[in-house]
């Protein structure tokens, strides 16, 4: 899931596991590795414990990154707009990378494994699991304003990870028939009819599947809370809108 390694990135990566630092993929890296077909980008975000962020900001600075502004690199990750942590610049063209804190998140490091790979990298990188990641987004969601930009972007990562982990996105559209294909009108009907029933059994059968798994799953805490909301959203009882969200500020006078 990494990018080819710059250098200055790689000794940052090498310091980090020299001093013990725990970092943890999130944002697109994490993404794509549960199953939502992001496109690859040679952007980094990790998540660090609270009481090394410091530390592992004194690596990354001595090895070479640049503290970005927001008028080097424009802001465009869930994070970023939350204005979490520490934002670099490396590379050209230029990257971002990018390490807040655990905390926010919600995540504890029992929670996390570690990535298994065939590369050799520079340091231990630890992922998220499909529950904590969840319930990580479910506590982010809950914890911003109603239509503020950083829940909207919170409940399209958890919507789109749910959709392609656990459903078959091939399915979508594909009873349509073309226009040119050389049927009567009356097979086109049946066709659709009979292939729309295959759909919807396939759906059906899906989001059991969803259901059951979720019905598994162990959570650090809230878990019966996060399951059920969980098995509301995935059949669609309960809109991800209608999460809780926290009271808007009230504006000074």
């Amino acid at each position: 899931m990494l990018p080819k390694m710059d250098h200055q990135v790689f000794k940052t990566l090498e310091g980090f596991e020299n001093s013990k630092i725990t970092i943890v993929e999130w944002e697109t890296p994490l993404l794509r590795r549960l199953g939502y077909p992001l496109a690859s980008k040679s952007d980094l975000i990790f998540m660090v414990p609270d009481n090394q962020i410091q530390d592992a900001n004194d690596i990354a600075t001595r090895n070479g990154l640049k503290l970005a502004g927001d008028d080097e690199l424009p802001i465009s990750y869930l994070v970023e707009f939350a204005k979490q942590g520490f934002r670099y610049v490396y590379g050209e063209p230029k990257s971002k990378f990018i390490l807040l804190p655990l905390s926010w998140s919600g995540i504890e490091q029992d929670e996390l494994s570690t990535i298994t790979t065939d590369i050799s990298l520079p340091c231990t990188i630890w992922t998220v699991p499909m529950p904590a990641f969840c319930a990580a987004s479910l506590r982010i969601i809950m914890q911003e304003e109603c239509g503020s930009r950083v829940r909207g972007m919170a409940v399209a990562d958890l919507a789109n990870v749910i959709a392609y982990r656990m459903f078959d996105m091939s399915y979508e559209g594909s009873y349509l028939q073309n226009p040119e294909d050389d049927v009567d009108d009356e097979a086109v009907g049946f066709q659709k009819d009979e292939d729309a029933a295959v759909l919807a059994d396939k759906e059906a059968s899906d989001m059991k599947n969803a259901v059951d798994n979720i019905r598994g799953w162990e959570f650090k805490k809230d878990g019966d809370w996060n399951r059920n909301t969980l098995i509301q959203l995935v059949t669609g009882k309960q809109r991800y809108d209608d999460l809780p969200s926290r009271e808007p500020r009230h504006k000074k006078a």
